[in-house]
């Protein structure tokens, strides 16, 4: 899997104009979102795994460029297509600093490229991560991340009653890391984690 990865990467990682401009061309709609972290992720509990709450989704249809906040493109079927993220505006230049991702469906498989900062106009920004989410039907049964600098990690989620109750995690960077996660959504939403020292909260905060 890490070898269809690097593949991927290798592909896209000079098309960044050639994404913006399918992006365009497959747009039909958008949403807005707000917050430090994203209203939206490809990944399940990706936000809470790191101990924060995820962004929202803004309930009007229309609104405009600010620290913070996410444009979303959509597709005919309504699929999110595209991340616009706005990071801050350089007077001198009169244009954002964004970060854009995209989002390729295929028949069993969402491709996630998350790009690195360029002005909003530029198309000079850097290829950072792939995501590969495998789907049975509209259900994520696992995730795979490669970034730039080679490293490779594997999501496995376990559902129980069409709910993901279960992530395991296992991490190739230097050294080879295994995390196990216990998800817990009654009465709210609460995240722990199976460590050698015993269980460790993640999910909210402590």
């Amino acid at each position: 899997m890490k070898n269809y990865l690097t593949n991927i990467f290798n592909e896209y990682k000079n098309k960044y104009p050639e994404l913006k401009a399918w992006l365009k061309d497959n747009t039909v709609d958008q949403v807005w979102g707000m917050g430090v972290m994203p209203a939206y992720s490809l990944e399940p509990y990706s936000c809470e795994l790191q101990g924060h709450s995820p962004g929202r989704m803004l309930a009007k249809k229309e609104s405009s460029p600010a620290a913070n906040k996410q444009n979303y493109s959509l597709d005919v079927n309504r699929h999110i297509i595209g991340e616009l993220r706005y990071s801050k505006f350089m007077d001198r230049k009169k244009e954002w600093i964004v970060y854009r991702k995209f989002y390729l469906r295929k028949d069993n498989e969402i491709i996630g490229l998350i790009f690195g900062s360029a002005l909003e106009s530029r198309d000079d920004a850097s290829l950072n991560n792939v995501i590969l989410a495998k789907l049975d039907g509209d259900i994520i049964t696992s995730s795979y991340f490669y970034s730039y600098d080679n490293n490779f990690s594997e999501k496995k989620y376990i559902y129980k009653e069409n709910n993901i109750v279960n992530i395991e995690h296992y991490m190739w960077l230097n050294t080879y890391i295994e995390h196990y996660y216990n998800i817990e959504i009654e009465p709210t939403l609460r995240i722990t984690e199976n460590a050698p020292e015993g269980i460790i909260i993640i999910y909210p905060e402590q």
